[in-house]
């Protein structure tokens, strides 16, 4: 790495400072970040369109969970723009085109963190480098994970989180612009495209959804990487102290623009202050040690012993100086030793084993830990996936309320309204007349469930059984979907429909059923409602 090539200032700063260090790299190189990544991103987007709408049926919310896919791939997108950051920083430019044709080479590592952790990852961006960049992989890529990420990766999760919610305001308003075109004349509402529902309007909405979206991810991704890139630039230089390293590759550059007068004054000026301060050679006359007292407590004296050999001289400079080199010592930044009280256990600590594992164990230990935490978050993820597809429709309301669809057959019967005749009762007794007598039967029983899907919502499976539609309706009668008389009318049609279909035996009259289904049932009986 050359740093003495780098194009920032790069020194020790906070986080904050480093993430405004990030959008003032992303100014310099705006307009060739934007065409290397709208390159990428607008393709994946449209692709993710087609699916949309040539298979909205494998699709949750009217297909438009097919966007997701641009979402949980937009990790490997941005290590384009990265690519063209980090070689900017460094000087090489490098055009859009030639960013494009290495960005293949250039997704490598990650893959189950970034597939697996990617909803819950929103510092994500400060590790893209990890692999990237420096090529780390396996252990080494964990070991650099921690060490970046420490004081660094909370400011990149919040950094991350702030982004999606700009990307949500940016849709928001998207929404809110078209809105103000799309709401009629007179009242220009901009929300009125949230409070739109009915299926007619799906395909709006939907066309609305993708533009939103493109156009948030468009306007914010290139931001995220920029920013998350000297996040992690400015945590290498804390660590490795680039500032320093920097600092000594110049000085060769300052010391060749040195005259060699200067030079030459500099080293007669050491020179001469060594003579002045090396001792003379003269044989040593035993002065008394020096012996300084300082009391530092009441338990305990401090005792400095001054172990210096010094020889004997008349010079007045000289003992001045070591007067002053006395007095230094006997200061309080000189002693060496504190008392202080405090408590201490009673009893000794026994020392403990050492219970260390094997390096072997360890490492399947955390291979092990390592599984279980992904199998956990795939477990976590595919839980909040079933939840969302199974009440998805409590939570989005985009599509509108399903239209509720009723059984059209029940026991080799077509229960649908237009199949039965304008008087139920009147038709059943003629069929009765003319000796028809299971048809008869079988016209009371059909009409009587027609009329409870139809006008009560009786929600009745295809395939179910007579029993099954009794249960139901039992069930239906205990929530107050309708009264008592109904059910004890569709009871009566029921056992009298299942023994004369399975076991042959019909009553000697059907007139008193059907006028009891006449006066339950009839829609002109009752006017014009059950």
């Amino acid at each position: 790495m050359q740093l003495d090539q780098l194009q920032l200032d790069l020194r020790p700063r906070t986080n904050a400072q480093a993430l405004d260090l990030g959008f003032a790299l992303l100014r310099a190189n705006a307009l060739r970040v934007y065409a290397v990544w709208l390159s990428l991103w607008l393709p994946t987007v449209a692709l993710c369109s087609i699916l949309v709408f040539m298979m909205p049926t494998m699709g949750l919310w009217g297909g438009g969970s097919w966007l997701l896919l641009a979402w949980l791939v937009r990790p490997y997108l941005e290590r384009a723009p990265l690519y063209m950051l980090s070689r900017q920083v460094f000087g090489e430019q490098v055009s859009w085109q030639e960013t494009l044709r290495a960005w293949p080479g250039q997704l490598g590592g990650g893959f189950i963190r970034l597939i697996l952790l990617r909803p819950f990852a929103a510092g994500r961006g400060l590790y893209q480098a990890i692999w990237q960049l420096e090529g780390a992989r396996n252990k080494s890529a964990r070991y650099r994970i921690r060490v970046i990420g420490k004081h660094t990766i909370g400011s990149a999760s919040w950094f991350g989180a702030a982004c999606a919610n700009f990307e949500g305001i940016i849709q928001i308003g998207f929404f809110a612009f078209l809105g103000l075109f799309l709401s009629d004349a007179g009242a220009m509402n901009p929300f009125s495209l949230f409070f739109v529902t009915g299926e007619e309007h799906i395909t709006l909405l939907l066309i609305c959804s993708i533009l939103a979206f493109t156009l948030g991810g468009a306007i914010i991704g290139p931001i995220y990487v920029a920013c998350c890139f000297t996040l992690y630039l400015n945590r290498r230089a804390t660590l490795e102290a680039w500032d320093l390293e920097i600092a000594l590759r110049q000085l060769p550059h300052v010391v060749e623009k040195k005259t060699v007068t200067s030079i030459l004054a500099t080293l007669f000026v050491l020179v001469l202050g060594g003579v002045q301060l090396w001792p003379a050679p003269a044989h040593a006359q035993g002065d008394p040690k020096a012996i300084i007292n300082k009391p530092i407590c009441n338990k305990e004296q401090l005792v400095f012993e001054n172990r210096t050999e010094r020889t004997a001289t008349q010079d007045p400079d000289i003992q001045k100086t070591r007067q002053q080199v006395d007095a230094i010592y006997r200061d309080n930044d000189f002693q060496f030793y504190e008392c202080r009280e405090s408590w201490a256990p009673k009893f000794e600590k026994k020392n403990k084993e050492n219970t260390k594992l094997d390096p072997e164990t360890q490492d399947t230990i955390k291979n092990i830990a390592l599984t279980l935490k992904y199998l956990f978050i795939g477990v976590a993820v595919a839980l909040v996936l079933w939840l969302i597809s199974r009440y998805r429709g409590q939570l989005f309301d985009f599509i509108g309320p399903e239209k509720v669809r009723f059984a059209t057959e029940v026991g080799g019967l077509d229960i649908r309204p237009e199949t039965l005749p304008d008087d139920v009762s009147a038709s059943a007794l003629e069929l009765w007349g003319r000796g028809e007598r299971r048809a008869a039967i079988g016209l009371l029983y059909r009409a009587s469930l027609a009329r409870l899907v139809e006008h009560h919502h009786l929600q009745i499976n295809q395939g179910a059984t007579e029993n099954d539609c009794l249960d139901r309706a039992r069930q239906a009668l205990r929530e107050a979907q309708f009264g008592s008389e109904i059910f004890t009318v569709l009871e009566m049609c029921t056992t009298v429909w299942l023994q004369a279909a399975y076991a042959k035996q019909f009553p000697n009259s059907i007139t008193e059923l059907c006028n009891h289904w006449k006066k339950t049932f009839d829609l002109r009986s009752n006017g014009g409602g059950v």
